[in-house]
């Protein structure tokens, strides 16, 4: 029994006071009870009048409870934890409604004619109604508040998550490419030059058709070590410092001019960005030219990269194929990466596309 007490009492308070929602719940109390006199009155400047009035009337009960609850969470000299405290607390700034219902009375009666029937003539019993409801009120608040709080807490957390998701993408995605850029540049190349120097021992000692196809062979694999693996090595690992952002997009553009014409402008202020910055700008549009390949082919793809001097930045990519369906656009694994890194560069994306009018990217990002 004691037990079912405690929780009873434990359901009455005390609760910590939020100002903001107490101002704006006795304020809407407040408004709806002289919602009424608004109606009664006639369309036009009279009712905008009324409800301009009402609202004003309703302000100082609102503000009264709100002034005292930020006052008693200040400077409160008790305990804050006691409930009989904590009643006493209620009980003073609901009597604030019996004082000031005289002057609202008198205004209204006065104003539109409208009698409020004013608590004058407040009895014990009365006062303890209001004091049972100002709790109840209170303690509904305060559950409200909670249940709001701990939403908002567990969309934290999975913001904080996908933001984690988000960076482990990144980072697997660019140590997978380091590796294999790496493997390329000390194994494949090496293996490269050791079969060509092997070709061009034995290149001269037969037949002059076996001696042609051995040299075009050497040109073939010197072609592929001295350009074609360095190109590739330098789009799986880009070095901004010594090419820069428009060079190094230059290298992944010639990969596609055979089938389609993409024209990019990169201003002077992007070229100054952070090399962190710069590699998240190129996957960006390393991942939209593919979309515009593989859901196209696009026949020509516009690429823009600008930066204001404040540091804000801009990356737009248009093409004019076909354009796509934006859920199945979307659901692929380069629309996550895209995605990956305008959160982590805290950005904002929009895609404009759907089937026969082409695909468009722009995303900005703020100051940095």
């Amino acid at each position: 029994m004691s037990q079912r007490i405690k929780r009873a009492l434990s359901l009455i308070g005390p609760y910590p006071y939020n100002p903001y929602l107490l101002f704006l719940f006795f304020f809407a109390v407040q408004f709806c009870r002289l919602a009424i006199i608004i109606v009664d009155e006639p369309r036009g400047i009279e009712r905008y009048s009324a409800a301009f009035s009402i609202a004003l009337i309703s302000l100082p009960p609102a503000l009264f409870f709100a002034l005292a609850g930020s006052l008693l969470n200040k400077f409160r000299p008790w305990s804050a934890t006691n409930v009989l405290f904590y009643i006493l607390e209620v009980a003073f700034c609901q009597s604030f409604i019996f004082i000031y219902s005289p002057f609202l009375e008198n205004f209204l009666q006065n104003r539109y004619s409208y009698n409020y029937h004013t608590l004058l003539n407040a009895t014990p019993e009365l006062f303890l109604g209001t004091l049972t409801m100002a709790l109840l009120s209170l303690a509904l608040m305060h559950r409200a508040e909670r249940k709001i709080l701990e939403r908002l807490n567990s969309a934290n957390i999975l913001v904080r998550q996908l933001k984690t998701d988000r960076e482990e993408l990144i980072n697997l995605d660019e140590d997978i490419r380091r590796q294999t850029s790496r493997f390329l540049h000390d194994q494949v190349q090496s293996d490269l030059m050791v079969v060509g120097m092997k070709l061009k021992s034995i290149s001269g000692k037969s037949s002059a058709e076996v001696n042609e196809v051995i040299e075009l062979a050497i040109s073939r694999l010197e072609n592929s070590r001295g350009k074609d693996l360095r190109n590739l090595i330098q789009t799986l690992s880009p070095n901004f410092e010594t090419a820069g952002l428009k060079g190094t997009l230059d290298v992944l553009v010639r990969q596609y001019e055979s089938s389609t014409s993409i024209s990019v402008e990169i201003d002077s202020e992007t070229e100054k960005l952070d090399s962190q910055y710069l590699l998240g700008i190129y996957r960006i549009i390393e991942q939209a030219l593919l979309n515009s390949l593989v859901h196209g082919p696009a026949k020509k793809v516009l690429v823009g990269v600008s930066t204001s001097a404040a540091g804000a930045t801009e990356i737009s990519v248009a093409d004019d194929g076909p354009g796509a369906d934006l859920a199945t656009l979307q659901s692929g694994i380069g629309s996550a990466i895209i995605d990956s890194w305008v959160g982590i560069l805290e950005g904002k994306k929009t895609v404009d596309t759907v089937p026969g009018h082409g695909y468009r990217l722009v995303i900005k990002f703020p100051d940095n």
